[in-house]
Formats: structure tokens, sequence, C-alpha cells
């Protein structure tokens, strides 16, 4: 006796197949809608706190980039004062890019990375929210990373709108390429701070000496007031093992394709970026409690 009237028929699993999938989806994004909602939360949270802490207050995020890219271009020019012998010329770089959009650039890069990473720490002293439902402890650093992203890309907006109106020359030759190197680095930057978090819970001692050195080292490497291609061949491996300095000159590419990079390479910005965020996402599902933890400590 056949019973192929009690098989499904093709095309009711096809049907059924389709709509799991639609209810898939629809799920999926209703829960991230929820999980975007609360890091947005969390980020206007961390700005209210910040805002009624310190005599800057909420201004810190923009005065403190600022501050140190006035520093670093003072000794920018300063250098190619001495070099040029008492001129003001810029250098090689000056056929390329304004003083101020070269410097710009670099801190556009580098000054996000150095902030979520070295915040990643102070983001988890952020008690309050983690005693709410569906708060944990990457969402707190997901919203400094918003907070800390916004007010970097307002100052920098702001120096390029200044500039472009006082001399009319900016150009951004390869938006895309410049969005990709921004994530990446962003990607990179949480994936860093990550990390951290779990290595100051074990060793303080080597979470000082890190802090060190992304405020000492990596800042004198990362092509900040310098371009790769002023530098003598034979001295570029010693800084190019940073992928910071490959993401600072190719960003200031995507501005002008015609700027030199010597040696850089999107493909290492992008191994980098994918194995440490991969690297710190697996330590942090792995051992989330640890982390929670360290609030009762």
């Amino acid at each position: 006796m056949k019973l192929n009237h009690l098989r499904p028929a093709a095309g009711s699993n096809k049907e059924l197949g389709g709509l799991e999938i639609m209810n898939f989806l629809s799920r999926f994004l209703v829960a991230m809608q929820r999980q975007i909602s609360v890091i947005l939360a969390l980020a206007v949270y961390e700005n209210n706190r910040k805002s009624t802490v310190g005599s800057a207050g909420s201004w810190e995020s923009l005065i403190n980039p600022l501050q140190m890219m006035l520093f670093f271009i003072g000794i920018r020019i300063g250098f190619r004062f001495l070099l040029s012998g008492g001129t003001l010329s810029g250098g090689a770089t000056s056929l390329y890019f304004n003083i101020v959009v070269f410097m710009a650039a670099g801190f556009t890069i580098y000054f996000p990375f150095r902030q979520l990473a070295i915040q990643a720490l102070a983001g988890l002293k952020l008690r309050a929210p983690l005693y709410y439902n569906r708060v944990e402890p990457l969402d707190i650093l997901l919203a400094l990373s918003i907070n800390n992203v916004r007010a970097l890309l307002t100052l920098t907006l702001g120096l390029m709108a200044l500039i472009w109106s006082l001399t009319w020359d900016f150009r951004m030759d390869s938006p895309g390429l410049a969005l990709c190197v921004y994530l990446l680095t962003i990607s990179m930057a949480v994936g860093f701070g990550i990390c951290l978090v779990f290595l100051g819970k074990f060793n303080k001692f080597i979470t000082r000496l890190i802090k060190r050195l992304i405020n000492r080292i990596l800042i004198f490497t990362s092509a900040l007031f310098f371009a790769t291609f002023e530098l003598p061949a034979y001295t570029r491996p010693f800084v190019t093992w940073n992928p910071l300095l490959h993401a600072v000159e190719l960003f200031r590419y995507s501005l002008n394709n015609e700027y030199p990079i010597p040696d850089i390479s999107l493909s290492y910005l992008i191994w980098c970026s994918t194995v440490t965020l991969g690297f710190s996402l697996i330590l942090y599902r792995t051992n989330e409690a640890l982390l929670l933890e360290s609030l009762d400590d």
C-alpha cells in the first residue's frame, strides 16, 4: 500500500523552509534593534555621567585629541623648520596635503584606537548599567566606542570644514577605502580593548606596561607626524609592523590617491583586525563570567 498521500508535497517543504528563514530573520532583526537601543542608551548614560565629572565634562573627548593634535602639529612644523634651514616648508608631504589635513588624517585613525583600548578598562567601572537585564560588559565597551568615535569625527570634520573654507583645498578620492579603513581600525580597537580587560583581571603590571606602550611607542610609530615614504627604505621594517601605521597611511591615500604609500598593505590591516577581533570575541564568550566577577572586587 502506497503512503504517498502522507508525505508533504515538495512545494510545501519549500514554503515551510522559506517561512522558517523569514521568522529567523525577523527575530534576528528585532534582537539587533533592541541591542542597538541598549548600546545607544548606554552611550547617552556615559555622556551624561562625564558631563557631571571634572571641569571639562563631556568636552574632554574633544579637548584631549585637539591638544595632542596641536602639540604634534607644532613638532612637525619645528622638525621641518630645522631640516629646511630656517624655513616653514612642509617638506615632501606638502606636495599632497596641507599640514593640518595631514595631521588630522593621522589622528582620525590613531586616537579612536588609543581611546577605545585604554578606556576599555574604565568601561567596566560603570557598574550601574550592568544591573539591568540585557546589558553586558561588551555593550558598555561598544557604547564607549560610539562616544569616542562621535567626538573625534566631530573634531575632524570641523577641522576639515575650516580648512576647506580657508583654502578651498580638500579632496577625498576614495571614500569607500576611507570608510573601510576606519571600520577596520575600530574593530581592531574593540578587540584589543576586550583583550586588555581580561589581561587587567590577571596582571595589573602588564596592563600598565601596555598602556605605556600605547602612549609612548605606538604614537611614535603610527606615522602621525611623518610619512612612510619620507623614511629610508632600510628603516621602514622598524615601523611597518604596526598595523596602525598601515591604517593611517591608507586613510591618507584615500584622501589623495597620488600620495605614495610604500610597504603599506590593506591585506595586513584586514588580517590584524580580523585576528584581533575574532580572538577577543572568543575570549569574551568563554570567560564572560570573569568580567562580572570583577565588579565585586
